[in-house]
């Protein structure tokens, strides 16, 4: 039984380099000809590949986590844990991360902010990105990917245990850390801590992928309107 097993290791994690390697390809091409949205339209396409994946498989989406609550009492619990995770997230990133990163002299790129300068002064188009790309491209997207996906996929390769769960966490967490490589080193750990957190968060409240992807979701609206009312400055 065990040559099998390992068989089967080494064929999800071919099928991860593939949905991966599609991403990336996607995402250059994009930036190739400047498409507004370039991260979100790969992550899109990683999901139509992995969802084949899954269908051979017999996987469904809503097994992995991404069911709308029911009811009124649902609801206020996916989103008080929403808003505890945003709370956690900024507080770890604030209080430890950041002071970490900044005693080594890791900032973010001095340019990275130039990439949203097409929205800067306009407000439609800003409120546009933040309901596609924002939303839809980074909070549903990333989510259903890297949480949905990604980490249930890494847990099949290294076991459904605590040890397994946390290589799996820490594999995706820098996973999702290098697709953030045009932020620098600093972006790159500190995506790669807010990788972790969510993964965390999501085991922890037994693989409910709603307020996970509602904190995403706040937590980047946050952090672009206050880009855009600082008129693009990284502050």
């Amino acid at each position: 039984m065990e040559p099998q097993k390992k068989y089967f290791n080494i064929k999800i994690l071919v099928e991860i380099a593939i949905v991966f390697l599609t991403i990336l390809s996607i995402k250059h091409l994009a930036d190739y000809f400047d498409v507004i949205g370039a991260g979100s339209i790969a992550i899109w396409c990683g999901i139509i590949v992995s969802t084949i994946f899954m269908k051979q498989k017999k996987i469904n989406w809503k097994e992995l986590g991404p069911k709308i609550p029911k009811g009124t009492k649902n609801w206020m619990i996916n989103i008080l844990i929403a808003l505890g995770t945003v709370i956690l997230v900024f507080s770890i990133m604030g209080l430890i991360v950041k002071p970490i990163l900044e005693s080594f002299g890791l900032t973010n790129p001095a340019g990275v902010a130039d990439r949203f300068a097409f929205f800067m002064g306009k407000p439609l188009v800003f409120i546009g990105y933040l309901i596609t790309v924002v939303w839809f491209g980074a909070a549903l997207g990333e989510e259903l990917l890297f949480r949905g996906y990604l980490l249930n996929r890494l847990v099949d390769c290294t076991g459904n245990n605590t040890l397994g769960i946390i290589i799996a966490l820490i594999i995706h967490a820098v996973i999702f850390g290098m697709l953030h490589i045009y932020q620098g080193l600093a972006g790159v750990i500190a995506t790669g801590c807010i990788a972790l957190i969510f993964g965390s968060v999501y085991f922890i409240i037994k693989r409910k992928l709603f307020p996970i992807i509602i904190a995403h979701g706040i937590i980047n609206s946050f952090s672009l309107i206050g880009l855009y009312l600082n008129n693009g400055v990284v502050s």
